[in-house]
């Protein structure tokens, strides 16, 4: 008799199923969400791009709620960094628009690694080069989420009194924003600049600038990443291949290389990691 196992994740109040299913009930019930299959990869990098690949395909299908709860899950059962740290990143950046506080709560959670987490306090040249981008990356995103919160305070503000407010001080002093949302992670004021002057008998201004940051893509396409070739057998290591502009044979790169422009942190089987001083991509194979 074929036996199902569950595995209960109160956060969501979901069961998520770990094995076949004996009989399948009938009910005028709406349909559960079907949750992708449990990691099959005991690396934790085999497993990292084993359930990105599921998250990526429900992004490309407009579900990206149910994207970031894969990455959130696969964060919970991955053993360490940097590859739990970079699922979680994934996992707040897709939450972002859609449950803005839980994206701020795994932002939360991510900087309190980079302070515990024993892979970031040693000297090892990765692991700092690592550290410096998922801080970057992680003040960007908090850096959205506070954007978008004065992006709907001044459509409120211009509801109320049709026009927008001079400054974000005033914004925030009048209550239609948090005092520390208008300053960025690092503690300045975003850049704002009311324009559109028009007078009516008095200064009202009509429209505005606001400082922006574009989202990451979930699946970064370039630099293109056609393969991985593995050079070493124990520990298992592998060089990324890149499509180079202006070359038949793909560049091989290792890690802790650089390759235009980005450091390479980190190659596995089935994708690469590549950063920036405040960006973190994630490029799985792309044949």
């Amino acid at each position: 008799m074929l036996r199902a196992t569950f595995k209960v994740f109160p956060r969501w109040g979901l069961a998520l199923l770990l094995g076949p299913v004996a009989a399948v009930a009938q009910s005028n019930a709406p349909a559960p969400v079907a949750m992708p299959p449990a990691a099959t990869s005991t690396n934790d990098a085999d497993r990292f791009f084993e359930q990105f690949a599921v998250a990526a395909k429900l992004v490309q299908d407009n579900r990206a709620d149910h994207a970031a709860l894969v990455m959130d899950v696969l964060a919970k059962n991955l053993n360490g960094s940097p590859w739990l740290d970079i699922a979680l990143l994934k996992a707040a950046a897709l939450q972002e628009n859609r449950a803005p506080a839980t994206a701020l709560e795994n932002y939360a959670l991510l900087k309190r690694r980079l302070d515990v987490a024993p892979y970031f306090q040693g000297n090892a040249e990765r692991a700092q080069v690592f550290r410096v981008a998922l801080q970057g990356a992680i003040d960007r995103g908090i850096n959205r989420i506070r954007l978008q919160r004065i992006r709907d305070a001044l459509a409120e503000y211009h509801a109320r009194y049709r026009q927008y407010p001079e400054s974000l001080t005033k914004l925030a002093v009048l209550g239609y924003v948090e005092m520390p949302d208008v300053r960025n992670a690092s503690g300045r004021l975003y850049r704002y600049i009311p324009t559109g002057m028009q007078f009516s008998p008095g200064i009202a201004y009509q429209q505005y600038e606001l400082e922006t940051i574009p989202a990451e893509p979930f699946a970064a396409n370039a630099p293109r990443l056609i393969g991985t070739t593995q050079v070493r057998e124990e520990p298992r290591q592998y060089a990324a291949l890149f499509q180079d502009a202006g070359r038949a044979e793909p560049a091989r790169v290792a890690e802790n290389q650089i390759f235009q422009g980005f450091f390479v942190a980190a190659v596995a089987e089935h994708g690469a990691i590549l950063v920036t001083p405040e960006r973190v991509l994630v490029l799985p194979v792309r044949p």
